[in-house]
């Protein structure tokens, strides 16, 4: 205690000084949770800045509302990097239905086909990935990724209460940043137009690499429809989530750094204490957890003779989503991948094996030694 005194001299009461608080020692996990999603949450950054703009219409998410009620689903866009956003032909290269169970540490990885031929809002019926463009062309509330999020809670038959929207390219940095990817090939495939091959079994990937492999779509066989892309898609996003699980220092610093030119190329309107809270709940998610979920069991494919938009569509039998909506209501019930048997069997729980189903069998077969 230290005495004091008053300005004509005279003691006064002595007071307790304070003691110092411990200063809370930063733990490896602090950094870890800032800096590997330091991307995520540049973004979310980026979505507070859209909010306040006056040529953005912000979408409010709901996340806290999900963890009430244990269910929180967000929507994953990707495009392309060579078109501009908002700039027309603004279409969306995959469409991702992420759900997330925080009680039991579930998540389903559902991907709805692009070409799915459905009613956006009141602007008609399309193919899905239109709704992306429709969204801007017609300033809808949010823009793209608003009539989208809207197009695809019909479809589900589930709210959506957040976006995350990425270029493809700046997808291919992050990957590059972690130092690649492990990828297992079910089956071997072969692009004839770029003229390039995936062998059978465990392959490491660059970012360009895993993009390709995620994105080729001129392939013969069994690989060579949207439905088997979709599930490469999956394939990558999984791979790169175990690799920022086990990310070090070093990859952790490479991230921060590059930060700012992802960012560029992303958008998402969740918070930052969105992203943190959903970090801290999943980020130990175990692998076996994830359930992989293709619609190819759920529709048909028929050819559209639409003038201007001719081609292959995608549809419920009878244009009935209720079986849609059931499977997505239900998906946790059960963990094993939902999809047909032509498509690769995705699990990450155990230990990969070769399709039983030929993709491109002019490729020979290789050794599926993993990687060191």
């Amino acid at each position: 205690m230290a005495q004091r005194f008053s300005r004509l001299g005279q003691p006064l009461a002595p007071i307790d000084t304070p003691k110092k608080k411990p200063r809370k020692k930063t733990t490896f996990l602090e950094l870890i949770l800032f800096g590997v999603f330091g991307v995520l949450v540049l973004a979310g950054a980026f979505a507070l800045y859209q909010q306040f703009s006056p040529h953005h219409d912000y979408i409010a998410p709901t996340v806290d509302a999900g963890f009430k009620r244990d269910r929180i689903n967000l929507l994953l866009i990707g495009i392309a990097g060579d078109r501009k956003i908002n700039g027309g032909n603004d279409l969306a290269d995959a469409v991702i239905f992420v759900s997330l169970k925080p009680s039991t540490k579930q998540a389903a990885l559902i991907s709805i086909p692009r070409d799915l031929y459905v009613n956006i809002g009141r602007f008609g019926v399309h193919r899905l990935n239109a709704a992306h463009d429709i969204g801007y062309q017609m300033g809808y509330r949010g823009g793209g990724p608003g009539l989208l999020m809207d197009t695809v809670s019909k479809i589900v038959g589930q709210p959506i209460d957040g976006y995350a929207r990425i270029d493809f390219k700046a997808f291919a940095r992050v990957i590059d940043d972690l130092g690649g990817i492990d990828i297992f090939v079910y089956r071997p495939f072969h692009d004839y137009l770029f003229n390039d091959s995936f062998q059978q079994g465990w392959q490491h990937m660059t970012g360009e690499r895993a993009l390709r492999y995620a994105r080729y779509r001129y392939v013969r066989g069994a690989e060579g429809n949207n439905f088997a892309r979709e599930l490469r898609q999956q394939q990558v996003i999984a791979a790169t989530k175990k690799k920022l699980q086990n990310a070090d220092l070093s990859q952790v610093l490479r991230l921060i750094s590059s930060a700012s030119t992802v960012s560029k190329y992303t958008s998402t309107n969740l918070a930052t204490t969105d992203l943190v809270h959903l970090y801290r709940t999943f980020h130990e998610l175990p692998a076996a957890n994830i359930r992989h979920v293709s619609l190819a069991p759920l529709t048909e494919v028929f050819m559209l003779n639409k003038l201007g938009d001719a081609g292959e569509a995608v549809r419920p039998p009878g244009n009935n989503f209720a079986s849609i909506q059931g499977m997505t209501r239900d998906v946790f019930k059960d963990m094993r991948p939902l999809v047909n048997r032509d498509q690769i069997q995705l699990t990450e729980g155990s230990t990969p094996k070769p399709s039983d189903v030929v993709g491109d069998d002019s490729l020979p077969k290789t050794a599926t030694e993993k990687p060191r």
